[in-house]
């Protein structure tokens, strides 16, 4: 151990110093450049070392590169110093360990230099830097415009959206308004018909108690079966559909009005838009409707009988004609004809075949295949009813005495038709037509009957008619507006 100790320190040897005659310029130079050279080489390494601490975006490669330029610098400056110590103190052989290391430093900096160099030129200088910066300022001025064109469409944007946002929430709340407490269910199904948004459930249900489900699930077999194949059908054509359907309850049956629209949901996939409102109110009005109507054409059939009562017991004390009570029986059978047709349709309308066949029935009967009917399917109003049905019973009733239906060959053709008057307006028209019956003798007196056909009936509709008598049968024509008919 003393032996090594004494290798580091030089025993044996003479200082530095001496071999320099312990002349003060000369180690005064070689002091003061050696203290210089070695504080130089320290600070180096404190300066690598605070670059490294700032530059964050160092990869490892520099990092090392960086270390090793610090130890081989640091090194150097250890060299200067042992210089200075030597000159009074022979420790040649810690000088000669020191210079090793700082060779080997060296040596591994010197080798890692080839694959690192690539690298360091890759680094942009700070001239390239400059320029860089410089192009992209000018970028930014040129695109300044640009930049505040799209920051003004942003803002509209916002505005929009923020609009539109607003909008749909007032209608949102307007829709839940109008709903809440309704008697009209709102709800969407996929393709496979399984609930996928509901609002105001009805019949006790609540939302939590129709999503993930169908009608299968929570009503009777039968409406389910008949709801789901109308909404298959509105799938597979595309087309809306409309129905109603009822549900049995403890509490009674229960009606409903259903539409059904195809749409796509909100994921994209196909499926229908529901909309249910509880009819059940309206069902039971129309029922009762329906019983008032069916009473008031029954005291209505009894006060045209109670008419042709006291008609007849009028006429018979007052030696009337027999034809004449004949006349007016038929007329109010003709009234009572025209008020079954309308209690058919609720007194809304009647269908002007019905009306026809009506006043002609007992003709159809005796007389099959002789009075051809031929038109379209045309709705008229009561009023119009009555004064149709007044004017074919006449003819009826004409034709079966005197005209081709009292023989064995003639017959009628009755036909009706919508087409524009004279003016271009759509219009009723209405013709009765006998063929190969007796010749007919026109003139004679003109009697009630006749008053209807050519005045009452057509000043009642607002239009006109026509009467003539040709030698094979008679022929009559009504044309009204189709408003008034």
């Amino acid at each position: 151990m003393g032996g090594l100790f004494n290798w580091l320190l030089g025993a044996g040897f003479a200082p530095h110093g001496f071999c320099l005659l312990w002349r003060p310029e000369l180690m005064a130079a070689h002091v003061g450049s050696d203290a210089v050279i070695a504080l130089a080489y320290f600070a180096i390494p404190f300066g690598i070392y605070w670059f490294v601490r700032r530059r964050t975006d160092l990869d490892a490669a520099h990092r090392r590169l960086a270390v090793m330029f610090a130890a081989f610098i640091g090194a150097c400056g250890l060299t200067h110093v042992m210089g200075i110590v030597t000159l009074w103190e022979p420790a040649y052989g810690l000088q000669a360990i020191i210079k090793v290391w700082t060779a080997a430093v060296s040596l591994l900096t010197a080798l890692a230099l080839p694959s690192i160099l690539p690298q360091l030129v890759k680094l942009p200088s700070p001239r390239a830097l400059q320029e860089a910066n410089a192009r992209l300022q000018a970028e930014i001025k040129a695109h300044r415009h640009t930049l505040r064109e799209l920051e003004v469409a942003r803002v509209g944007l916002s505005q929009k959206v923020a609009e539109q946002t607003r909008d749909l929430n007032l209608e949102k709340a307007r829709f839940e308004t109008a709903l809440d407490g309704s008697n009209i269910t709102v709800f969407e199904q996929d393709e496979s018909l399984v609930y996928t948004w509901v609002f105001n459930p009805l019949m006790g249900l609540g939302v939590e108690d129709m999503l993930g489900r169908s009608e299968v699930d929570i009503m009777p077999a039968e409406p389910a079966s008949h709801i789901q194949a109308v909404k298959r059908e509105a799938l597979a054509a595309g087309l809306r559909q409309r129905t109603e359907f009822s549900v049995e309850r403890p509490s009674g049956t229960l009606w409903f009005d259903l539409k059904v629209e195809p749409t796509t949901l909100r994921d994209g996939r196909r499926g229908v838009r529901c909309v249910s409102a509880d009819i059940t109110a309206q069902k039971a009005h129309q029922a009762h409707l329906e019983v008032i109507l069916r009473e008031l054409n029954h005291r209505s059939k009894n006060l045209l009988a109670m008419v042709q009562s006291i008609v007849h017991q009028t006429a018979r004390g007052m030696d009337v004609p027999t034809s004449f009570m004949t006349r007016v029986s038929e007329r109010l059978r003709a009234l009572a004809q025209a008020h079954d047709a309308l209690v058919a349709r609720n007194w809304e309308a009647a269908d002007l075949r019905d009306v026809i066949e009506g006043q002609l029935r007992h003709v159809l009967d005796l007389a099959p295949g002789r009075v051809v009917l031929c038109g379209e399917h045309i709705e008229i109003a009561p009023d119009a009813a009555h004064y149709v049905g007044l004017a074919v019973h006449e003819l009826g009733s004409n034709a079966s005495k005197y005209g081709a239906l009292s023989g064995a060959a003639g017959r009628v053709e009755i036909g009706w038709g919508v087409a524009p008057d004279a003016s271009g307006h759509p219009a009723l028209k209405l013709s009765w037509r006998e063929r190969d019956g007796p010749k007919v003798v026109a003139g004679g007196r003109e009697g009630f009957g006749r008053t209807i056909l050519e005045k009452l009936v057509p000043k009642a509709m607002r239009g006109r008619s026509q009467l003539t008598f040709a030698p094979d049968g008679v022929a009559w024509t009504l044309e009204a507006p189709l408003s008034a008919a």
